[in-house]
């Protein structure tokens, strides 16, 4: 069993000899830029996915800014964006000049309530950013059939979605481009980074020139002709080396995350006060943490934190953010979630016995 006192992390990055072999290697070339080993990257990642293009960029925000300006969202236009996503989501909508419209989400598997979504939009509505909640699927088939009614792109924030699956497909391949997040707590992470998958050569396109100063294939940094507007969002080949050494790692850490998750379930069964919200394991669905909702959940968080074992709280409802200020009452389901949501240590290398422990102490902490 886990020692008394032994700390156990929410989350940490893992590497070991092979990332530093990838960024010596880099370093040995003398190129640091991006280039090749990023077009690798670029190219695995696609193939991963079993779609046509993947585009690497400096964060998951500016993935899904790049995707929307790529659609030729600006100002004047407006996004439909859940309530209930990391502010990112929202931010990068911003960063294109167009307006955020917040949407509640629905009460299972924290999604774009998709009804919610259809009262929202308005003559100003472009494109709607869903989001993969911790490896689960919003109801993509209702979404696409809303955007193919209305007109309305859809752009899907799969940040926490790497190697998860929605009805046997894997996500990143809904909608017409899907954004992914490489920072620090993710299944791969090159410390920050993002990535950009689409199907569609058009917005491929546009997305290399936005990526890369106007340029649709990498120039000199000289005389190169720069015929439409773009900006430096360039991933450079130190986080691709990194990057490639952790994609060779995925199908350990989803089986990792899988087993994890079985571990809670079959621990924490039995504890009515503990709810899990549901896992389509057997759909392919893999979840970036463990996630639960609770009551006492503030309470029961500094008592988990006080003893050393890392937990997190559910991000705050956007609407309670000052930049998307909104009338609550708009976001009733969000709002509960919210307030009970609590994700559990969920490291690769966690093991049963740390499991064990951290079940015995939110007991503890749920009687206290």
């Amino acid at each position: 069993m886990t020692p008394p006192g032994e700390k156990i992390p929410w989350f940490e990055l893992e590497t070991d000899h092979n990332e530093e072999d990838a960024v010596l290697e880099v370093l040995a070339s003398g190129y640091l830029n991006d280039g090749p080993v990023v077009r690798e990257f670029e190219r695995q990642f696609a193939a991963r996915l079993g779609v046509t293009h993947a585009v690497a960029v400096t964060s998951g925000t500016i993935a899904i800014t790049a995707a929307l300006l790529a659609l030729g969202i600006g100002p004047g236009n407006e996004v439909l964006v859940p309530n209930l996503t990391f502010i990112a989501t929202a931010t990068a909508v911003r960063l294109t000049g167009a307006s955020v419209r917040l949407v509640d989400v629905e009460p299972e598997r924290f999604g774009m309530d998709v009804e919610r979504a259809r009262e929202a939009i308005g003559p100003r509505t472009r494109a709607i950013v869903s989001v993969d909640v911790n490896g689960r699927a919003p109801n993509y088939s209702a979404l696409e059939k809303l955007c193919s009614e209305t007109g309305l792109n859809l752009v899907c924030d799969a940040a926490e979605a790497l190697g998860s699956q929605y009805q046997g497909a894997p996500i990143g391949t809904h909608g017409v481009a899907a954004c992914f997040s490489l920072s620090a707590n993710k299944t791969v992470s090159s410390g920050q980074g993002g990535v950009v998958v689409t199907n569609h050569d058009d917005i491929h396109a546009r997305l290399r020139e936005i990526k890369d100063q106007g340029r649709r294939v990498q120039g000199t940094g000289g005389d190169d002709l720069h015929p439409v507007l773009g900006f430096n969002f360039k991933y450079t080949s130190v986080q691709g080396a990194i990057a490639q050494a952790q994609l060779n790692k995925l199908d350990a850490r989803l089986e990792s995350a899988c087993q994890r998750e079985r571990w809670y379930r079959e621990i924490l069964d039995g504890c009515n006060e503990v709810n899990f919200p549901p896992w389509d394991e057997t759909g392919g669905e893999v979840l970036q943490w463990t996630d639960i909702l609770i009551p006492k959940r503030d309470e029961v968080a500094d008592y988990m934190s006080g003893i050393g074992i890392g937990v997190r709280s559910f991000w705050l409802p956007l609407h309670t953010q000052a930049p998307f200020a909104a009338p609550p009452e708009n976001f009733p389901v969000s709002t509960e979630i919210a307030s009970r949501g609590l994700w559990l240590p969920s490291n690769f290398s966690l093991t049963r016995d740390q499991v064990e422990h951290t079940a015995k102490s939110l007991r503890e902490a749920l009687r206290a």
